[in-house]
């Protein structure tokens, strides 16, 4: 996959972030060095798309979702992220301190 290729599939990620109002919220795009806490990852490796999620350490939370297909990845993407958003807005309601800041929960 090259450059272009990928700052299309960002732009696409991108417009939907922005539509779902997900601007706060931790992610990294195509960058499988990051290593952002509390992040949801979707990047390129090896000629598939992965899709996992970081800690306050950066480590893989649960496993890492492998895909083929974009479209797929990019689904499993935003389940991931609204899940995220589900977690921590529960966190927060039951006295608990959220991962970090966000306009969405807190």
């Amino acid at each position: 996959m090259n450059m272009e290729n990928i700052n299309e599939l960002k732009a696409i990620i991108i417009s939907e972030i922005k539509k779902k109002q997900y601007e706060t919220l931790r992610y990294v795009l195509f960058n499988d060095k990051d290593n952002t806490p509390f992040a949801v990852h979707l990047f390129w490796l090896d000629g598939k798309f992965i899709v996992n999620s970081r800690d306050e350490r950066s480590y893989v939370v649960g496993k890492s979702f492998e895909f083929d297909n974009f479209e797929k990845a990019k689904e499993k993407f935003f389940r991931v992220l609204f899940l995220s958003v589900k977690r921590n807005r529960s966190d927060v309601a039951e006295g608990y301190e959220a991962d970090y800041p966000s306009s969405l929960w807190d």
